[in-house]
């Protein structure tokens, strides 16, 4: 489907949620999500308060959003490279500390969320209209759209068991759930330590995965 064949409606549908976004991470900063105002979200989105609760019913819904926009970079990322396995995992994992750099207090504000829900994020699926102002050049959207870091860290996995990098000490699964440990606890561990290399912390869990 083409830009063309995406109604008007759609369109602006797509961009003032992609706005909305974008106003939350102007505002973060290195602050927390408690901190910003949903007002200051709409004055820089330009829409009306009854607009931004119309798209998102709770502030928070922006958290598991931008996880929804940030796994979808992911996939599209290393489908475009040649990475895979242990490499693979790897630039997920740069990539978390990158974009934390960006918006220092939003993956930060995400794990506490998702602490006090107890919950693992259920990440909303991204519109057609939404993937086409994301990844305009991209042909395979429908694909992006249905892959999630679930998708990606089993492919990575499975892809290293078969390079002969994966310890047999754990399954493909167990995998996975460590990788998860690793993706929030490891980024925030380095917070709590204040640390200048958050790889290394990455790194020193992925020892309990490497052969």
């Amino acid at each position: 489907m083409t830009s063309d064949m995406i109604s008007l409606r759609e369109k602006k549908k797509a961009k003032t949620k992609l706005a909305l976004l974008e106003g939350c991470l102007e505002r973060i900063g290195e602050g927390t999500f408690r901190s910003v105002l949903v007002e200051d979200i709409c004055q820089f989105a330009e829409v009306s308060k009854v607009t931004f609760f119309k798209f998102f019913p709770q502030k928070e819904d922006l958290l598991t959003y931008f996880m929804s926009i940030w796994q979808a970079e992911c996939f599209v990322e290393l489908s475009n490279s040649s990475k895979r396995g242990l490499e693979a995992i790897r630039y997920i994992f740069a990539k978390v500390i990158e974009d934390g750099k960006k918006h220092p207090g939003i993956m930060l504000s995400l794990i506490s969320f998702l602490s006090e829900q107890r919950m693992h994020p259920c990440v909303p699926a991204l519109s057609e209209a939404e993937l086409i102002l994301l990844f305009p050049d991209e042909a395979n959207r429908s694909a992006i759209a249905k892959t999630s870091l679930y998708d990606i860290f089993k492919k990575s996995v499975e892809e290293a068991r078969v390079d002969g990098n994966l310890t047999p000490r754990v399954s493909d699964e167990e995998a996975v759930v460590l990788l998860f440990s690793m993706f929030y606890g490891a980024y925030l561990s380095a917070h709590l330590f204040r640390a200048n290399d958050f790889m290394a912390f990455y790194e020193m869990h992925l020892k309990s995965l490497v052969k």
